[in-house]
């Protein structure tokens, strides 16, 4: 028996512990009041440790205007290097401090774009909450995705060879397609302005704007704000932030997917603004329609059935390389 009977179950909200004493209650208001946590800095919610919430970015343009891009998906890793102000000197008669309120913080996150996340595209405002609830994504779509290719330019002699490795492809993503327990329903896909291929170059384009912007390339009207914050609401806070540089990864193992990395400089953090509300983790598996598949054998079968589909994907990639790409 698995630990988990199903993904749902696995990535759902927790239940309180039953028992006498219960859940165990405490408030920090005067702690906080006292030492200024809340007023000072930023307030994280207390219910957002089991939830999925967004990360991204706000760029505020010369014009006025404000675009907000979220991540596709949550980052894989975030680091979050805080450097403080200080300085040590050792003197002749003991050791002096200096200190400053001035703090910087180095963020670096990493993580992949996905084949079907949740945010592709940039909103145009202000308001972060309009922007969540207009820009997320439902899922998959109910539409038929298989297509005939046109093999046009091969000679005839390559044709067989080429519709027997399509053939034992086609078996392969049967057989994937039994996993997750297909019947007589409509093929299940995902629009191409949806995938991760187009939340990267969304993404990226995105992060060129606000380089472009803030050089003055199009415009050099005086600044008002701070061109480009990263929010983050899962924590509740948000930085002033310059984007220092961003790194591709492709490998061919995973040609679909885009991963990125993404390293800054930021300072004034600060409570993130507005609320974009909750998003359970069980509620993205009703929306790609993995919900009730069991987690005992999801993970074995996959990497059976994906080790095969590799082997027909590798020499479907021979014979691309032998004719020409």
């Amino acid at each position: 028996m698995s630990i988990f009977s199903s993904l749902g179950d696995a990535f759902g909200s927790p239940s309180p512990a039953q028992g006498k004493r219960g859940l165990k209650q405490q408030s920090p208001a005067n702690a906080n009041g006292v030492l200024g946590l809340d007023t000072n800095f930023y307030k994280p919610d207390p219910n957002s440790w089991y939830t999925a919430k967004p990360y991204g970015f706000k760029a505020q343009r010369r014009d006025g205007t404000t675009a907000i891009m979220f991540l596709p998906i949550n980052p894989s890793n975030l680091t979050i290097t805080t450097s403080f102000a200080t300085n040590i000197i050792t003197t002749l008669y003991g050791t002096v401090e200096e200190h400053s309120d001035v703090r910087y913080f180095d963020i670096s996150i990493e993580g992949s774009t996905g084949m079907g996340p949740q945010f592709t595209a940039p909103y145009l405002g202000t308001d972060v909450k309009s922007a969540y609830e207009s820009l997320k994504e439902p899922g998959r779509a109910q539409f038929p995705i298989a297509k005939s290719a046109p093999l046009g330019g091969f000679l005839s002699s390559t044709i067989g060879q080429i519709s027997n490795a399509l053939d034992q492809l086609g078996k392969a993503v049967s057989t994937i397609g039994s996993i997750f327990g297909n019947g007589p329903t409509a093929n299940t896909g995902i629009y191409n302005d949806q995938t991760g291929y187009i939340a990267f170059h969304n993404l990226y384009r995105f992060l060129l704007a606000y380089k472009r912007d803030a050089a003055g390339v199009d415009s050099n009207a005086p600044r008002t704000q701070h061109p480009l914050i990263f929010f983050n609401y899962k924590d509740g806070n948000q930085y002033n932030v310059a984007v220092r540089n961003f790194t591709l990864k492709r490998s061919a193992e995973n040609p679909s997917l885009y991963y990125y990395s993404i390293n800054m400089r930021g300072y004034n953090i600060n409570s993130a603004d507005g609320n974009v509300g909750s998003d359970d983790l069980s509620q993205r598996l009703v929306d790609l329609g993995l919900n009730g598949i069991s987690s005992s054998s999801l993970l074995s079968n996959i990497k059976s059935v994906s080790s095969d589909a590799k082997a027909v994907l590798g020499s479907a990639k021979n014979g691309v390389n032998l004719f020409g790409r």
